[in-house]
């Protein structure tokens, strides 16, 4: 089966075969984890360093997609995958490497793609017409643009970034590549150059120092085959001298120059000052020391993970927190950072909060260390493992692939080390409390560290505004009008020369797979208890050992088989409908503290402490929010997940938590504290805010739960509660209570449960018990009236049920511009035209389609979306971080009035193209077994749709046509870009917002401007 020209090795991790492939002639490396999956993931990945900050790797990580030696127009690879059901390609880069990623429903179009995007990235095209217009460019107003350059405009100046790059800076010595932003500095970017970017591509982009890291079921001898042809390419370019090869990281030997601690504070441009950041780094080990890794992993765990850890406990849940999360992680590097980030700190606290930090670390460590939960910190990790391969394996074994390929040994001998991680928690199990004594001193306390206090600074953000206006009117200046006329035509012909059309002979030469050959994961569903209107009854194996154990009981549950299994996901759905319009914006509340809080079990009172120590050992993970994870955010979910041995334990912490918690002020007032001193952070993102702001638009405060969920809504509320609370807290509590038993009614409530369902001991039963423990008499099962799902198109003002012009334009602190734009779509999950719909939804979005070509390829924007949102009945288009949201925009707008009036065409070869896609939209929401299960609930107890939906709809996909196509686009898609038919909000600086006030006025639109602070004060109540 192998070819003499590679090695091949085979091992095997968490009971998963993994084969280690090796060209002799030309080092090209392979490694297939055979997972039995619907889908395949390839994640190419080279090892790249860079001395400078102009953003080489990160350039290289676009430029690589506009072509090849052998496929040299631009979009071609992204063509061809939409072809292959996959979703067009992708790529990071990171510090210390840059990944390529494809993911397909199936091998066949996998491997027929993979010598292509070999191609593409050992031999790009790499000309200077798509370095104008996908690095950067000035425009014919004399802006900065390009891809890149927008790209990271929009991450520049924000705090994050700042304290990151400082940290870098401050840790690592002059000659080291983990000093550089590897993305790109503006100012760098501006003046990088083609033969730059070339040269930096000649030197590391070779194939030995290519990785083509597989996840998926793939036949051997069709890889070994395909393997064979590509790197037959390689040979057929010549043989590269490897005498001067310096293996990036190892050979350069980067060098640590921190030598004692220090404090620094750096100011960040934000215009509320009241919330600060700081982040504490430390010199790690190697990532290669694998003992260490894993046993400050733990170390951070122990001080960090749980309300109940010690900086959680000494920082976090007080009367006045000093932040409201910590983070603790280590870096993957070969001189990594360890980094403990305080999130969300008072500015007036942050010297406090750093003194406080130490005290607390220097207690633990000169206190034992509390054994007991160190230990059950080793037992969940393993759980945590087992979890990670059942539920995400294509991360579980692909992250650390790529880092034991840039810093292990490359004939593979150290990736069975890299990926027992079983073997280290074996040996920390066995660590005596002097032992982790010891390391937290070493590694935390006598280990040199670096505090950065970040500090917001709104004369900061006004001078970063400031400054960049009047550079460009400087720039303007300097060019004049015939300079910018210049620029605009270089800008059309590098544009006009990227789009060379792509002969259609490539494109039909390429067949779309088979969908009879889609290896689908179809869960067994079986429902107990009550029964739900509107759903079939089941008949299978599962609903007979379902039936085996069935019961009269109010409460109404669908199981879902995946088989074989070691755990069981717990979910309750609540509907909300039941809950009085003034007791609505307390939910949120209720939930941030749903798990921190005590509990009367038994006649005794559990502390919240015991309550969080004794959730960590019996839960894998738990989580209290609104929504399905795809919509109906007007649902509350509680879910957990456990051991299957621990189902009935499961059951048990959800019912004493909605039923047997205790209300108290002071955990109430501690939860108001936390969100109130996290919502600053979340107002700094651009896209949040846009989101939010439409939210509050669009959704009826007086009936939707997500709308008082909402972070605006919150904000004011919460400052409302806790002057409350203050002044009665025994009223506050008492409206929580009458919240709770609003809410936890037999009649609001759904239950879903994953799990391999032969294992659970009494399925149906256990729930026997589930229910308020004071009730007098349980309802009978067949008195209970489930709620309606509640969907949020019966939940919209007039604003959003009757959109007609409307444009909000809302100004941040940020360097971009968002915007969300919304007109009438389909308000039914099965319509009939939904499958039409779907498809020129999904030809327009694709990469390289006709959005991606004429607003990203052009340097509008980094994304602009359309979206099919059924069940608010609404179709949305989003742009993405873009320098001018209204030029982007109105491109979007002139392609749907061409494509509308027939001036611009829809390329029939691409429909195929667009339908592969959804083929892979849809299998890759059910590409674990977890969340086919996940899937088989929304649609059948959601949505009412039949357990063959998704299948049935793929067939009905493969048949719609052209005109059906452009029928779609007329009826429910051009409304976006019409004014009467469309309501628009943008976020933006405020240097920018006149622009946008006078592009959408002039468009038609009734603009109105204001800063988030006034809009806030107009219309949240």
């Amino acid at each position: 089966m192998v070819n003499s020209q590679f090695t091949h090795h085979e091992i095997e991790s968490s009971s998963k075969r993994i084969h280690l492939y090796t060209s002799s002639v030309t080092g090209l490396t392979c490694i297939n984890v055979d997972l039995d999956l619907p889908t395949v993931s390839g994640y190419f990945a080279l090892a790249t360093e860079c001395f400078d900050d102009k953003g080489e790797p990160h350039t290289l990580e676009h430029l690589v997609f506009l072509g090849s030696e052998k496929w040299p127009y631009k979009g071609v690879l992204d063509s061809l995958a939409n072809r292959a059901f996959a979703q067009g390609t992708n790529a990071w880069t990171d510090t210390d490497h840059t990944a390529y990623t494809i993911e397909t429903v199936g091998q066949e179009g996998f491997l027929r793609l993979l010598p292509i995007f070999v191609d593409h990235i050992l031999y790009p095209t790499l000309t200077p017409s798509g370095c104008y217009t996908e690095v950067h460019h000035i425009n014919g107003k004399g802006e900065d643009a390009g891809v890149v350059y927008s790209e990271m405009q929009g991450v520049e100046n924000t705090g994050p970034s700042i304290m990151s790059l400082y940290t870098q800076r401050a840790i690592h010595d002059e000659k080291s590549g983990y000093r550089s932003e590897t993305g790109g500095i503006l100012n760098d970017v501006r003046n990088l150059s083609v033969a730059e970017i070339q040269n930096y591509h000649a030197h590391y982009y070779v194939p030995h120092n290519l990785v083509l890291v597989i996840t998926g079921r793939l036949e051997q001898q069709d890889l070994m085959s395909t393997l064979e042809d590509v790197d037959k390419n390689i040979q057929a370019h010549g043989t590269l001298d490897k005498s001067a090869w310096k293996r990036p990281w190892l050979e350069s030997n980067p060098q640590v120059k921190l030598k004692e601690s220090r404090t620094e504070v750096l100011d960040f441009p934000e215009e509320d000052e009241s919330m600060g950041e700081v982040s504490i780094s430390w010199p790690g080990p190697s990532c290669t020391d694998h003992l260490d890794v894993c046993a400050l992993d733990l170390v951070g765990q122990y001080l960090t993970h749980s309300a109940i850890s010690p900086l959680q406990d000494g920082m976090v849940e007080i009367e006045d927190p000093l932040c409201t999360d910590i983070d603790f992680y280590t870096s993957d590097r070969l001189k990594s950072i360890i980094s403990a980030s305080l999130a969300s700190v008072p500015t007036e606290m942050l010297e406090d909060a750093e003194k406080k930090f130490f005290e607390i670390l220097q207690q633990t460590q000169s206190s034992d260390i509390d054994m007991k939960r160190m230990q059950a910190l080793i037992v969940k990790d393993k759980l945590k493992v087992k979890n990670a391969v059942e539920s995400d394996p294509h991360s579980a074994f692909s992250t650390p692939i790529i880092v034991d390929y840039v810093y292990g040994s490359r004939d593979g001998a150290s990736l069975r080390e890299s990926l027992d991680d079983e073997k280290y928690l074996d040996i920390v199990s066995k660590w005596s409390s002097a032992e982790w004594q010891e390391f937290i001193r070493r590694w935390l306390l006598d280990n040199p560290h670096l505090t950065i206090l970040g500090k917001p600074s709104a004369e900061m953000a006004k001078k970063v505004q400031e400054d960049e206006v009047a550079r460009i009117a400087a720039q303007v200046e300097k060019l004049g009008d015939k300079g910018l006329s210049d620029l605009e035509k270089r800008l059309h012909h590098a544009q006009t020369t990227n789009d060379m059309p792509i002969p259609n002979d490539l494109i039909q030469n390429f067949p779309v797979p088979s969908v009879d050959g889609i290896n689908f994961i179809r869960p067994k569903s079986a429902r107990g208890g009550l029964e739900q209107k509107g759903l079939p009854k089941l008949s299978n194996s599962v609903q007979e050992l379902v039936n085996t154990d069935d019961c009269q009981i109010p409460l109404s549950i669908q199981f879902d088989d995946i088989a074989p299994s070691e755990f069981a996901s717990i979910s309750l759905y609540l509907t909300c409908t039941t809950v009085e319009k003034d007791l609505l914006p307390y939910i949120g509340v209720l939930l941030h503290s749903f798990f921190l809080v005590p509990v009367e079990r038994d006649g005794k009172e559990m502390t919240y402490e015991e309550v969080v120590e004794q959730l960590e050992l019996d839960t894998i993970s738990y989580s209290a929010s609104f929504g399905a994870g795809s919509g109906f955010n007007e649902l509350v979910r509680i879910k957990l997940k456990v051991e299957v041995s621990k189902y009935a334990t499961g059951i048990a912490w959800i019912n004493d938590l909605l039923y047997n918690s205790i209300l108290d002020g002071e955990r109430i007032a501690l939860t108001i504290s936390k969100i109130l001193n996290d919502l600053p952070s979340y107002k700094r993102d651009g896209d949040t805010v846009a989101s939010s702001v439409l939210g509050a638009l669009q959704l009826d405060a007086s009936k939707s739960a997500a709308r008082t969920a909402n972070l605006l809504d919150q904000t004011k509320f919460l400052e409302q509660l806790d002057e409350e609370l203050e002044e009665d807290e025994d009223a506050v509590i008492a409206q929580f209570e009458k919240l709770r038993g609003q809410l936890a009614r037999y009649e609001n409530m759904r239950v879903h449960v994953v799990a391999e369902v032969a294992k659970l001991s009494k399925p149906v039963s256990t729930w026997s018990s589930f229910g308020p423990r004071k009730q007098a008499k349980r309802p009978r099962a067949d008195s209970i009236v489930l709620n309606d799902i509640p969907l949020s198109r019966d939940l919209l003002t007039p604003y959003a049920a009757a959109p007609s012009g409307d444009c909000r334009v809302v100004t941040i602190s940020t360097d971009s511009c968002y915007s969300q734009h919304f007109a009438k779509g389909l308000a039914d999950f099965n319509h009939p035209d939904l499958p039409a719909l779907f498809v020129i939804t999904s030809y327009l979005n694709a990469m390289e389609g006709l959005l991606w070509k004429y607003i990203r390829g052009s340097g509008l924007a980094y994304g602009a979306d359309l979206k099919v949102d059924t069940e608010s009945g609404l179709v949305f288009f989003s742009i993405y971080r873009s320098p001018d949201a209204f030029l982007a925009w109105d491109k979007a707008r002139e392609i749907m009035i061409q494509l509308r009036d027939g001036k611009l065409d829809i390329d029939e070869m691409m429909i195929d193209g667009a339908k592969s896609s959804m083929v892979y939209d849809f299998v890759s929401r059910e590409s674990t077994p977890g969340a086919a299960a996940h899937q088989s609930y929304v649609n059948q107890v959601l949505k009412k749709q039949s357990s063959e939906y998704r299948r049935d709809l793929l067939k009905k996909i493969a048949a719609v046509t052209l005109p059906e196509m452009k029928e779609m686009l007329g009826k429910y898609l051009v409304g976006l870009f019409e004014p009467e038919k469309t309501n628009t909000v943008i976020v933006c600086g405020t240097k920018k917002s006149a622009e946008q006030v006078k592009g959408f006025s002039e468009a038609g639109f009734r603009t109105t401007n204001s800063s988030l602070e006034d809009f806030e004060k107009e219309y949240i109540k």
